[in-house]
């Protein structure tokens, strides 16, 4: 007997977030990657008090096939990774994406504490001497510990936690790019991720926006520290 088809698959998927790259970037890239069509609805900072209330806990970004709908973002990315084969290819692979994926919710936060610090510019210079060297040789450990010793974090191929470790690391380098700089598995991993040709050609287009986080954020709310 047929497998029975996936009835979202021929539903073109809905990204409704603000005009920043901020936890809607991963699933643009992922989309990208994969060459599935989608469509956005990019929200302004002024509409964003009257619409909030028409969102599940009052949060974005959303994503949605048809009827279907997410909206919590760790949750679609686990989805696309699964929707796109992109999971690793056993139980201990997946088991892998979920405790790199972990690690990267706690990375961000970290980062994301600093960048929405109203005090930002007052404990901006002791943060990048002291604390991110540190939660950067973590997150490398990590890398470096994939037992295929592959490039990726898990297993042999492109996952999904590949692509939110290139989200993080990308938003390291308008911070602190020479402290980056520092870890070379990091920055080849990097490389590697931005290399690819549809991510590439995506990074190089006008359909990605300009900042990382919306402009009330002490620090990424311009192109200019984005």
């Amino acid at each position: 007997m047929a497998e029975k088809p996936d009835i979202e698959s021929s539903l073109t998927p809905h990204v409704t977030y603000f005009n920043v790259r901020g936890r809607a970037e991963v699933i643009r890239i992922l989309l990208e990657e994969t060459s599935t069509p989608y469509t956005e609805r990019r929200i302004t900072i002024d509409e964003w008090p009257l619409l909030k209330s028409n969102f599940t806990f009052g949060q974005i970004p959303v994503y949605e096939e048809g009827d279907f709908l997410l909206n919590q973002p760790n949750a679609i990315y686990r989805y696309l990774g699964r929707k796109f084969n992109l999971y690793g290819d056993s139980t201990l692979e997946h088991v892998r994406c979920d405790m790199v994926q972990e690690t990267f919710v706690d990375s961000q936060n970290t980062l994301g504490g600093l960048y929405w610090n109203p005090d930002f510019e007052k404990i901006r210079d002791e943060f990048e001497k002291d604390e991110l060297p540190v939660l950067l040789t973590r997150v490398e450990d990590l890398l470096a510990s994939n037992p295929i010793r592959s490039g990726f974090w898990v297993g042999s191929r492109l996952s999904f936690v590949d692509i939110i470790a290139w989200h993080f690391l990308d938003y390291v380098r308008p911070f602190s790019l020479q402290t980056l700089q520092q870890f070379d598995k990091l920055c080849q991993f990097k490389e590697r991720i931005e290399g690819r040709p549809r991510i590439k050609a995506y990074l190089q287009s006008s359909r990605r926006p300009k900042t990382l986080t919306v402009s009330l954020s002490p620090f990424g709310g311009t192109p200019e520290t984005s």
